[in-house]
């Protein structure tokens, strides 16, 4: 079961993001805030890291620079959320190592499709994020 870090402030895409990935087998740790989401990253090892590039609590590229300095996330794929333009995104985060970018509001079956990309899962019914098991 992949272990995957979700660092967001918004508590009802917390909860939606959390539950859609429950379901299909992927263990979601949450962390609040980009300080929570460095402690989390330190303890806990995820294998994806989903994050919010809009936290209260810290700039997003300071933040990816501080998670590429954790020994054990150095190497952790992050896909991260965005409701900026994407070419803005792009732009501020060139050469930050995020593998995707995921604009919100985005489709559960997006989600699934990039996760299962970041992580190698073939496809759909090969893995734990099975589109087929969608609420």
């Amino acid at each position: 079961m992949a272990k995957i870090l979700l660092i967001e402030d918004d508590a009802q895409h917390i909860l939606l993001a959390k539950i859609r990935l429950e379901i299909r087998g992927f263990e979601v740790l949450v962390a609040q805030t980009g300080a929570d989401g460095l402690a989390a990253a330190l303890k806990l090892k995820p294998d994806l890291i989903l994050l919010d590039l809009m936290l209260p609590d810290i700039n997003s590229a300071e933040l990816i620079t501080k998670l590429r300095g954790i020994p054990t996330a150095r190497k952790t794929p992050i896909i991260a959320f965005t409701g900026l333009d994407a070419f803005e995104v792009h732009r501020r985060h060139l050469g930050a190592e995020i593998a995707e970018f995921i604009a919100k509001p985005y489709e559960t079956s997006e989600l699934l499709e990039k996760i299962n990309k970041v992580l190698g899962v073939a496809g759909p019914g090969e893995g734990p994020g099975t589109p087929a098991q969608a609420p």
